[in-house]
């Protein structure tokens, strides 16, 4: 007598044989050789904003939808981690990650307490460009969510206590990612590509930068940069123009303005030729890879392009650099390469790891890559599913209003046409495989190339001396210092 569990398998053996029996079935004559292709559809324009300056230059904007009952405020600070000093990078991430640990009105657990009964989310931190708070709420609670907002942002207090336990926090974390090869691969990357700059500093700082940072920093930080008149208000979800400009007003407009930080000019330092910085680290079992060279601003004309080029070069699954490197040679697990793009000149990174026997071999890829994409044109398929790609994602970019929201904050920082997302498939559609060449060639000097390895210097170094100039970096000194 056969048990239940061989009868399963009995009768699981019986259906897989009619699954093959029915595969072997000619298909209907009028069955399609192709699955079937949908009609692209484009998403929607951006909504345009209201727009109203207060008197004391805080601009307000407004995209309404009222599809639900939901607001989202965002407020940007014009400026962050650029005016930290040097000896104390991540002030400006400090500040603002501890806007809701106490104000001149709240203790830190009765300003969360307030958040939870109002179910109110609230958020806050730093780049090198912007600050930024952020607020979402039903439209019934709005008044409260911008009195608390405005109260984080106008008059935090930055409870000690929590100033203490959020430090050590962040020099655990920092501890940890300075023992990673990926990590210092990435900050002398940085360091070669801005030098002195405050880009080459990282926004969250460093465990020497770190430990400097005193608790009375942020209030004096906070009072020279918290500027109404260096901010922008942006209400996104069921509200009307009025009732964000009555809030506005009531909540913000008794703040005094006052003077930006003006922040020197420096220049980014320049390459005479394709050059290796070397990092040795004996113990490593792979090497980490970065090739690049500076690129150019978000409002720059070959932007758009660069999009494209990305998805193609190293952004996708199916890019050149994914394709050579990790499917056909089998040298990594994972590589990227594409130009990023902001208030000041991006840049072209391209990162991959590797063992360190492999690492002038995939060196050598990549840079065969890198030039034949300047005399390679992309073919139709490559061309095609990347702007099929970037389409995509470009509806699902404007779904929520908080989305909506930066699309609008990005016309405002970037200084962009106020028709640029109304355009943009237009355009993306226009790129072509001879544009995207002549992108490459333009953008990317192959000759004039930062190259940083991190690895075990023993293992590869010396295959590394006709490909490009090497200069070794002690380790100590990939992560920036005063």
């Amino acid at each position: 007598m056969m048990r239940p569990k061989r009868l399963l398998i009995a009768a699981l053996i019986v259906a897989m044989t009619g699954i093959s029996e029915a595969a072997k079935l000619t298909p209907p004559t009028n069955f399609p050789d192709q699955p079937p292709v949908g009609k692209l559809l484009k998403p929607t324009h951006l909504p345009k904003a209201f727009s109203k300056k207060l008197e004391n230059g805080m601009e307000v904007l407004v995209i309404a939808n009222h599809e639900i009952p939901y607001v989202s405020v965002g407020w940007y600070l014009l400026t962050g981690a650029k005016v930290d000093p040097p000896q104390k990078a991540g002030l400006a991430d400090t500040t603002a990650s501890l806007l809701k640990q106490g104000t001149t009105e709240h203790s830190p657990d009765q300003f969360t307490e307030l958040l939870e009964l109002y179910a109110i989310s609230f958020s806050s931190g730093a780049g090198h460009e912007t600050s930024y708070v952020h607020v979402g709420t039903m439209n019934r609670h709005l008044d409260r969510a911008v009195q608390m907002m405005a109260e984080a942002i106008r008059r935090p207090i930055f409870d000690k206590n929590e100033f203490r336990r959020y430090i050590q926090q962040v020099l655990t974390d920092l501890a940890v990612a300075e023992k990673e090869g990926s990590y210092l691969a990435s900050r002398e990357f940085e360091r070669r590509i801005y030098g002195n700059h405050y880009l080459a500093r990282p926004s969250e700082g460093t465990t020497e930068t770190i430990k400097k940072i005193k608790h009375d920093d942020l209030a004096a930080f906070h009072k020279k940069n918290y500027l109404p008149n260096q901010s922008l208000l942006i209400f996104s979800g069921a509200v009307t123009n009025q009732l964000a400009v009555e809030l506005a007003e009531k909540y913000f407009g008794d703040w005094k303005r006052g003077s930006p930080v003006q922040i020197p000019k420096t220049e980014f330092p320049k390459l005479n030729q394709t050059t290796i910085f070397l990092v040795d680290r004996p113990d490593a079992t792979q090497t980490q890879i970065r090739i690049g060279l500076l690129g150019f601003t978000r409002n720059h004309p070959a932007y758009i392009t660069s999009q494209v080029f990305n998805q193609i070069f190293g952004s996708g699954f199916s890019s050149r650099l994914n394709k050579r490197v990790r499917i056909k040679e089998g040298l990594t697990y994972g590589i990227w390469g594409s130009f990023s793009a902001g208030k000041q000149p991006g840049r072209l990174n391209i990162g991959t790891y590797t063992q360190n026997q492999q690492t002038a071999k995939t060196l050598r890829i990549i840079l065969e890559e890198i030039e034949r994409m300047r005399t390679d044109p992309p073919n139709t398929e490559e061309l095609g599913d990347a702007q099929s790609y970037l389409i995509g994602r470009f509806g699902l970019s404007m779904e929520t209003p908080q989305a909506v929201a930066g699309k609008v904050f990005e016309l405002k920082f970037y200084d962009l046409p106020d028709d640029y997302f109304d355009t943009y498939l237009d355009q993306i559609v226009k790129v072509d495989a001879e544009g995207i060449s002549g992108f490459a060639k333009a953008k990317i000097d192959s000759n004039k190339l930062v190259i940083v390895l991190v690895g075990k210097a023993q293992d590869f170094e010396d295959h590394l001396k006709d490909i490009a100039p090497v200069i070794k970096v002690n380790q100590e000194q990939t992560v920036p210092q005063e």
